[in-house]
């Protein structure tokens, strides 16, 4: 175990009407090998009361602060708030996580490792299996390929025992759980608030490598992920609309030209295709439908500031 008193590391953490989920996702927290100074909840004003359970539960607990948004920010701006109480309280490394997962009680340990090693500095990234299938590989670090202009996570899908368990370098690692030196934050900024949800991850890594930084994929951290059939996740209305409108906010901001103009007629073509078959496997109805297409709209038409 990695002694932890030179580096403060603190967890931040979303919660919207998961107070089932989430209370699961802190006890594997606070079974960490190396301690959380804080865990820092951040319920998203949910409509169900959890917030109010979640601070009730732990207003005894001092490692665990839960604070109530006034509403609902989405990932980059709701993380952002709990990145900036951590490195206002000290922390020198955040570890962000989604609220639905459950974390291996040596995972941070790995990500540590891994991080202080480096000759250059950077973030690390865990293995992250689907809950229900917990030998399945959902995510296990990336690239941007510029063939799709979307990430590719050639793992995904894979049995954990069929990957290299070696450190490596990568272009993506997903926003889902990511240990991240307080240095990255100082250098390229927090998450872009332009996007409410998704592409947030893929934005955040981009601007990373362009600074010269490394994102480390660590095989022996292991996260486990509440996901299901994607076709059925990310069907609903809500989804695809962010899906939509971020990704070629994405597109916007960070490439230009030919690539620029590529990757937005993949989107309303090829993804476009892709998307309507998934949400007539899902069953839903024109609401989905029209959602996607009015995300990739309000994507073209958002402003972009630089």
């Amino acid at each position: 175990m990695i002694k932890n008193s030179r580096h403060s590391v603190f967890a931040v953490s979303l919660n919207w009407n998961g107070f089932s989920l989430t209370v699961p996702c802190v006890d594997s927290l606070k079974k960490s090998t190396i301690p959380f100074d804080k865990i820092i909840l951040l319920d998203q004003a949910s409509t169900d009361g959890s917030g109010e359970k979640l601070r009730q539960l732990y207003v005894n607990d001092p490692q665990v602060d839960v604070i109530c948004n006034e509403k609902n920010y989405g990932f980059a701006a709701g993380t952002n708030i709990g990145i900036r109480k951590a490195l206002e309280m000290g922390a020198e490394f955040v570890f962000i996580v989604n609220n639905d997962t459950i974390v291996d009680k040596d995972c941070v340990q790995h990500l540590y490792k891994a991080l202080s090693s480096s000759s250059l500095a950077g973030v690390a990234g865990p293995a992250i299996m689907y809950h229900s299938k917990p030998e399945k590989i959902w995510q296990a670090g990336g690239y941007f390929n510029k063939l799709k202009m979307g990430t590719s996570v050639p793992a995904k899908g894979k049995v954990y025992s069929e990957i290299s368990h070696s450190i490596s370098s990568v272009g993506f690692l997903t926003g889902c759980a990511l240990l991240i030196p307080s240095q990255i934050f100082n250098s390229i900024g927090f998450f872009d608030e332009a996007y409410f949800l998704y592409s947030d991850d893929v934005d955040f890594c981009l601007r990373i490598k362009n600074a010269g930084f490394n994102l480390h994929f660590v095989p022996e951290a292991k996260v486990w992920h509440k996901i299901e059939d994607i076709a059925l996740d990310r069907s609903t209305p809500l989804v695809l609309y962010h899906l939509a409108r971020s990704s070629v906010i994405m597109l916007r901001k960070n490439f230009s030209g030919v690539e620029r103009l590529y990757g937005i007629i993949l989107r309303f073509t090829i993804y476009s295709i892709f998307r309507i078959w998934q949400i007539l496997k899902a069953g839903r109805g024109f609401d989905s439908f029209a959602a996607w297409f009015k995300g990739l709209l309000h994507g073209l038409t958002f402003n972009i500031k630089n």
